[in-house]
Parts: C-alpha cells; structure tokens; sequence
C-alpha cells in the first residue's frame, strides 16, 4: 500500500547528528533526530527537542539522505523558528534540495492508514580513517493507522514540559525517530512523530502482563500555521 508513497517520502528525510567535542581530536557523535525537507531552499522541519542541549561544544549537523547520500564535510543546521509550547522546529541547511514533501492542512481521521518513518537506533563506530562510520544508519518504515486523537503534556530529559497535540499511532516510538514525517499513502506529511504515551500495563486472568506504548505525532497544521506566520514558503495539500 505504502511502496509508492515511500518512494517520495525516503528522498526528503534524513538523520540529525548531534556533535560533541570532547578535546581537538574527540568527540561523541549520535543520531538524535530526524527531519524532512519542505522547500527546495533547505528548510527543514523537525521537533524542538533534539535540539534542547545547547553549549559551544555541541553542534547539530546535516551529513546527507542516508544511506544513499552522504555529504562530506557535514553541514550545520540553523535554527529558524521553533515552537517550544507546540515542540515545533524550523531549520535551514545550507544547500539546494530538489526533494521535499508536502503538508497536509486535514486532521486525519481515526482508523486512517498512515506511515511512520526515521532513523532508530544508530551505531555510530569510528572508521579506518578516524571519522565515523555511517553504514549503520538507516531508515525505518512502518505502515500503521491514526488509534486516536490525543493533546498531552510530555516531559523532555532537559526538563521542559510540552505539548503534544494531534494523534496517536498504532506503533511505539524508538529513538531517534522524534521529527519522523508520519505520512499518508500519497505521501503526504499528516504529523510529526514527538513522543510516546507513558507504557500502559495490564495483568490478563492468567498472569501475564502486557504493557502497552504507543507514539504520539504532532498535526502537520501546527506545523502549517508556524510556516504561515513566519512567511516561509512550502505546499500544502487543504486549505488555510
């Protein structure tokens, strides 16, 4: 149902690396994030809290649409705009990007097939050259459905509260994948992937216990109104 819809969506996503220094010649690399193009200029949307540990030593980078692309040196990423309360960030690459993906204005119906998408759980190991190495990141894919609609407020590990309005999804969050498009079978962006729910647990009448998670996205007319109101240019399907 989703093989289409992939193929637009995996040329305009892409992995945020977070970069501390440690000495001149150290430093911690990780992936933290993932953000999707939405104009041809480098603007970019993700969600605020990737971003939230600042200090000189740290730096978030573009290293290209892995696994296809890599671009070397990598690219700061600059803030634009952000959101705190909605947990909304703009930002802007300093490159010319011809893939990028469209918004949709609609809250999505419950029961609605949708697909989430990141970059979960990277390795990232130092490679022959003493750079690191970038095989171990890749994408992730998993068609679900909108379970409910949901507005609740989520602590980050800086200890910012936030909130997440829009819906839930039928699949647990894994880190890494926080600014994921969650995108329709068109592939057209309807949320952004922020959170989880607080596990839920359940004993069934023979012992067993289920506990039961599930990730939270944020409505891309959030998104939209941030855009509007900062006049940056992107397309939309819906009206404003």
């Amino acid at each position: 149902m989703f093989t289409k819809a992939i193929r637009i969506v995996k040329d305009g996503i892409f992995p945020i690396f977070r970069i501390e220094k440690i000495s001149p010649q150290k430093a911690n690399i990780g992936v933290v994030g993932t953000g999707f193009f939405i104009n041809s200029k480098g603007y970019f949307v993700s969600v605020a809290h990737v971003f939230d540990i600042q200090n000189p030593q740290i730096s978030y980078c573009y290293w290209g649409k892995l696994p296809d692309e890599v671009i070397n040196p990598n690219l700061i990423i600059n803030e634009v705009v952000r959101d705190d309360g909605n947990d909304i960030f703009i930002g802007k690459i300093s490159l010319k990007n011809t893939k990028y993906l469209y918004l949709e204005k609609k809250l999505q119906d419950i029961g609605k097939s949708v697909c989430i998408s990141g970059y979960p759980l990277a390795q990232i190991v130092p490679n022959n050259q003493g750079g690191p190495e970038l095989s171990g990141v890749r994408r992730y894919f998993q068609p679900s459905f909108v379970l409910d609609r949901i507005s609740a407020n989520i602590g980050s590990e800086t200890g910012r509260t936030r909130r997440h309005d829009g819906f839930l999804v039928r699949d647990f969050g894994l880190f890494g994948m926080s600014g994921g498009p969650v995108f329709d079978i068109k592939g057209v962006v309807v949320g952004v992937q922020a959170s989880v729910t607080s596990p839920r647990t359940s004993i069934s009448a023979d012992g067993r216990t289920i506990s039961v998670e599930n990730a939270i996205a944020i409505r891309s007319n959030l998104v939209l109104d941030l855009l509007k109101r900062n006049n940056i240019q992107t397309n939309f399907f819906g009206r404003f």
